[in-house]
């Protein structure tokens, strides 16, 4: 594998490992210490990756809807210390919803 190919492939999957490296340092920071940080987000890009190269951009698209949306609304019910457990249930809640949008979908006639 060349490097030009390796980046493209990186550009291609940057918005699933962005979204799921910033999840995954945001995991590290409550573990707690830099190492943790780093560690949590790297595992998370690449899970990102894979899954975005797999076919996940619905998947992602709802995640990020759902936690805005969530973030959103826990700071207008509960104040802006509830943000981040608004964001994180929000896209949590846009993650399954999601997956349940996308597997209940009827498939293309042949």
């Amino acid at each position: 594998m060349s490097a030009k190919t390796v980046a493209k492939s990186l550009h291609e999957a940057f918005p699933g490992m962005a979204v799921t490296g910033i999840t995954g340092g945001l995991i590290g920071s409550f573990i707690g210490g830099p190492l943790w940080i780093a560690l949590a987000a790297t595992v998370g890009a690449l899970i990102g990756m894979v899954v975005w190269r797999l076919g996940g951009r619905r998947f992602f698209l709802f995640i990020v809807i759902g936690a805005l949306l969530g973030g959103l609304l826990a700071v207008l019910i509960s104040g802006p210390e509830q943000g981040l457990i608004g964001a994180a249930t929000g896209g949590a809640m846009g993650g399954f919803i999601a997956v349940n949008f996308l597997m209940l979908r009827p498939g293309k006639p042949s």
